[in-house]
């Protein structure tokens, strides 16, 4: 597992315990039967990835990275609002009968503006200050014009960003205004920790930290049920794994403190007396009927306060906890936890978390600090019910 997965995890576990939702409201939203898609949401969430540490992408479930990476380089590369220049369709409902997405993102970031040494886009900008001042303070980019919001398809999701190098150091400050979990939590880390690798790349820099800041984070109801799925799933696995440990082999593994905290956490585990199978059973069904009824009618408010009520769900949220700040626990339970890192001589960037790279003279050898490969991941073995695909509201 990587960081990124438990810090999916806890953001989920949060929304679905601590989340208001909105089905007293007028949503505009829709899922394919009409039927309103109402969400349970938290304010401000803030996560922070060290992209020295790794590249940050949910393993939890697939994340189609290169659809993912295709829209950052059209938007920031290509500065295009148009989807005839995107190899997926993603942004097809917003489009014209042309193609056009109207006057957001990539049109956003193309524009010029007169600085004291000449017209510079909003990229281009942000490049010559990496380049000539670093420490310069306002390295910042705007993607939600008032004056053109009616002439766009979409208001822009993710908005805001602002850059600042440290010690040579590329960070990146991100500012969403909205996120869909389930379905898009992954796509935007994956798409920005890009970018700031691509920027680094091009102004010789190192990439550092990306902050994600999302003013509404929010769960479908109908993603409700996965994300029980995933969590419990995901607990069922350590606990499973917790209770058939070689203690002996594990002691070499760790410092003292460590084994003595390790050991301390799978006691509390045995000692829990949890059975996921009922749960998991539940959700999994929901799934089923969420996937294959029309007109499906649930309350899904008062089946996730019910969920995180109970000592199964508790027990997923103390495992999640632990494992986010106990990163030494990965390899005593047996987890592969993926290291995935820029090429720093890749030119095509769908392969940039290639587990190989190249050395001085260019030619391409194994990368040390990968021990990833996406393509042929198996989801299924690491204890989740893969969903690749999951509803979409509209």
């Amino acid at each position: 597992m990587s960081k990124a997965d438990w810090i999916y995890l806890k953001t989920t576990n949060r929304i679905l315990k601590e989340g208001s939702w909105d089905t007293k409201e007028i949503v505009r939203p829709k899922w394919s039967d009409k039927t309103p898609a109402h969400t349970a949401k938290i304010f401000a969430v803030n996560n922070v990835y060290d992209l020295e540490e790794e590249f940050p992408i949910v393993t939890l479930r697939f994340t189609n990275w290169k659809a993912s990476i295709d829209e950052i380089l059209w938007i920031w590369q290509k500065k295009s609002n148009n989807v005839n220049d995107l190899n997926s369709h993603i942004w097809d409902q917003w489009a014209d009968k042309n193609g056009s997405i109207g006057k957001a993102y990539g049109y956003q970031l193309g524009r010029k503006a007169k600085y004291p040494n000449g017209e510079f886009d909003q990229v281009d900008r942000i490049i010559w200050y990496l380049k000539n001042q670093p420490a310069f303070r306002s390295m910042v980019t705007e993607l939600f014009v008032h004056e053109d919001l009616h002439e766009m398809g979409l208001y822009p999701c993710v908005h805001g960003a602002q850059f600042d190098v440290t010690d040579g150091k590329l960070n990146l400050f991100l500012n969403q205004r909205s996120n869909d979990t389930l379905a898009a939590g992954s796509w935007n880390v994956v798409q920005y920790a890009t970018l700031v690798y691509m920027l680094a790349q091009v102004c010789k820099l190192k990439p550092g930290k990306l902050s994600h800041m999302i003013v509404n984070s929010h769960i479908y109801d109908r993603h409700i049920p996965f994300i029980v799925d995933i969590t419990l799933s995901r607990a069922k696995l350590i606990l499973n794994r917790a209770s058939a440990l070689n203690f002996e082999a594990i002691k070499k593994m760790m410092t003292k403190e460590e084994f003595s905290n390790f050991a301390n956490f799978v006691e509390r585990l045995k000692n829990s007396n949890v059975n996921f199978d009922k749960p998991l059973k539940e959700a999994q069904e929901l799934e089923f009927k969420v996937e294959n009824e029309n007109n499906f009618n649930f309350d899904f408010e008062n089946y996730s306060k019910a969920i995180t009520d109970t000592k199964e769900f508790k027990c997923a949220e103390f495992i999640v906890d632990t494992m986010l700040n106990n990163p030494s626990f990965e390899k005593a339970l047996g987890f592969s936890s993926p290291k995935l890192i820029l090429d720093k001589n890749v030119n095509n960037f769908y392969n940039f978390i290639s587990p190989k790279t190249r050395d001085e003279s260019g030619n391409i050898i194994d990368n040390a600090n990968s021990s990833f490969n996406l393509e042929n991941y198996n989801y299924s073995s690491e204890g989740v019910k893969l969903q690749a695909k999951v509803p979409v509201a509209e």
